[in-house]
């Protein structure tokens, strides 16, 4: 548990809005333009690329009905953090998936590993939530290993 902690520590100091990657040694925050999020969507700390919990939030600011709906935009999202970070999902090796209403499991997981290629599935955890960001139904944070240092 230890080594979690400055990683979550890292993860929530890092404000910025700024376009691309900012060095910091071996760490390197990846930013979007224009965001007015309080995060970055994906940090590399040495080997690993920390990925920024997603939800299924349209661009137009709502959330789907469907947890269906709401899983795909949310794995788009983080394939969207991984891409900025010049990674995919072959990279991914561990997610955490958070899920208001637990019932909805096996809608969120058939989509889900639609994003993964067959026999290469991250190690994984789920669990149920009181609650998530503008109300959404699932929400998906990610690990990956850095398959290196892009610009």
């Amino acid at each position: 548990m230890r080594a979690i902690f400055p990683c979550l520590a890292l993860l929530a100091a890092t404000i910025s809005t700024d376009a691309g990657a900012r060095d910091r040694g071996d760490t390197r925050f990846y930013t979007r333009p224009g965001s007015a999020m309080p995060f970055s969507p994906a940090v590399r700390a040495g080997d690993l690329l920390w990925l920024s919990g997603q939800i299924g939030v349209a661009a137009d600011g709502t959330v789907p009905p469907s947890i269906a709906d709401q899983a795909r935009l949310a794995m788009d999202h983080l394939k969207d953090s991984l891409t900025l970070a010049g990674a995919s999902f072959d990279d991914v090796v561990k997610c955490t998936v958070m899920l208001a209403d637990m019932s909805r499991w096996s809608d969120f997981n058939t989509v889900y590993v639609g994003y993964f290629r067959p026999g290469r599935l991250p190690a994984r955890s789920a669990f149920g939530v009181t609650g998530l960001a503008f109300g959404a139904g699932v929400e998906v944070d990610c690990v990956a290993r850095s398959p290196g240092q892009p610009g």
